[in-house]
């Protein structure tokens, strides 16, 4: 379990650390430490081992499981690294046929196959390295139990009395309370029945309607719900596009309200009224962290940009907790450096290959700042009217997806700096690691090859 998450400011960034008693605007979807999950995980093997056996989900490319604990409530989702689409041991036999016949047309040509349980485990860590807060605590965890799909031999050895193998794959924490984006934009906004008036009656809104309003600005809402949605959005925005998530539709990500009851306002009335609050959530992060940018061909474009509050220029909470980590030298040694870590678990790991993902990965952040930087230059400019507009513009969601695909990468220097600038650099936070050059490679020069499906 990878444990050195850092949330502390680094000196060496270009961009001011969010003062120190500042809290994240969005909370976390799983508060759980280290050893929270670790308890988590030991239940679930003990409610196996009294025969509550997780149970496969139907949907999917791949073996997923829903995991108990003793009290029969779920707790987690299991997804073993051989029962990936590409595994030898995937239970879904459409896929299989699909990998035997039509070879052709199955699997991502940018994602290195079986490798997803450390995908779902790497998004896992760089929400946490960001203190994104949308996506369910994930670990890299091995579990055994007789519902996963065996082979007829291991079958047959645990019937005499053998111990079934463990299986290796991520376990992420189940989100409880949470829908599908799908369902809550079809019934979420119509649903919420929240007056923004305090003594008027709660009104609804038809879905329709929604869409001749301003972004992310239904009627209904509050201002604060509207705010909350906003910079979970934003965050999962960030997330999706730094490890350039090939598999972001409105079916895996997932949106939840909660109401807690608030004292009112008025210290003269005893009622209350409901305080309503909205979360979102990342989850199937599995087809990311790609080795190369995907072909034109196919391109996976990210499903939220089709959203009207994907045309909203990034908020100023989005931008202070991100930018900050983005433009620090130190935060990518580290982060990268706990990445591979986490990805050398695999017995198939490959050191080059891996350096092609960060690369895509270091490209898709300089990317990111970059629209992040714009969003932050349009508010201190001052500008108004038509120049106003095409600065928000060029600092949205939409223009981020829109803006042309870059990979740096990272290679050594030929030689070292001269001695006097060598001594000079060394009392710098930026030192470290300054034996090497960024290289940056962009599809307006190298075109991608429709090839390798």
């Amino acid at each position: 379990m990878i444990r050195n998450v850092s949330t502390e400011s680094h000196p060496d960034s270009l961009v001011e650390a969010p003062p120190e008693d500042a809290t994240s605007p969005v909370p976390a979807v799983t508060p759980v430490t280290c050893s929270d999950f670790l308890q988590i995980v030991e239940e679930v093997k003990l409610a196996i081992a009294e025969a509550i056996y997780p149970v496969r989900i139907a949907k999917g490319s791949s073996g997923s499981y829903f995991c108990y604990s003793r009290k029969r409530e779920i707790v987690g989702v299991f997804k073993p690294k051989n029962e990936e689409p590409y595994g030898q041991m995937n239970p879904k036999w459409v896929k299989w046929a699909h990998r035997t016949f039509l070879p052709c047309c199955f699997g991502r040509s940018c994602i290195i196959p079986n490798l997803g349980y450390l995908s779902e485990a790497g998004a896992s860590y760089l929400d946490r390295r960001l203190g994104l807060n949308v996506v369910p605590r994930t670990e890299v965890v091995i579990l055994s139990s007789p519902s996963f799909h065996y082979g007829r031999q291991d079958i047959q050895a645990w019937k005499s009395g053998k111990p079934l193998p463990g299986k290796i794959g991520s376990f992420q924490l189940f989100l409880k309370g949470f829908k599908d984006a799908t369902e809550f934009f079809k019934e979420g906004y119509d649903r919420l029945g929240v007056s923004v008036s305090n003594s008027g009656p709660s009104t609804t809104i038809d879905i329709d309607v929604l869409q001749s309003q301003q972004p992310s600005n239904p009627a209904v809402w509050s201002d604060q719900m509207r705010r909350e949605f906003q910079w979970g959005f934003e965050r999962l925005v960030c997330l999706d596009y730094l490890i350039r998530n090939t598999d972001r539709g409105l079916d895996n990500w997932m949106v939840k309200q909660s109401t807690d009851p608030e004292p009112s306002s008025s210290t003269e009335s005893t009622s209350t009224q409901p305080h309503v609050s909205i979360q979102v959530a990342g989850i199937d992060n599995g087809l990311a962290f790609p080795h190369k940018h995907p072909d034109h061909f196919r391109s996976y474009p990210f499903g939220w940009t089709l959203l009207p509050c994907a045309d909203v220029p990034f908020s100023a909470e989005t931008r202070g907790y991100i930018l900050h980590h983005l433009t620090s030298e130190q935060w990518w040694r580290d982060t990268v450096r706990g990445l591979r870590e986490l990805f050398s678990i695999d017995p198939d790991f490959d050191s080059r290959m891996f350096s092609r993902q960060m690369g895509v990965v270091r490209g898709q952040g300089y990317n990111l700042v970059e629209v992040l930087r714009r969003a932050e230059l349009a508010r201190r400019s001052g500008v108004t009217g038509t120049r106003q507009s095409v600065w928000n513009a060029q600092a949205t969601p939409v223009a981020l997806a829109k803006r042309p695909v870059v990979c740096v990468y990272e290679e050594e220097a030929d030689a070292l700096p001269d001695p006097p600038l060598m001594l000079s650099r060394m009392n710098s936070p930026r030192f470290q690691g300054a034996n090497t050059v960024k290289r940056f490679e962009s599809f307006d020069t190298v075109k991608p090859v429709f090839r390798s499906w």
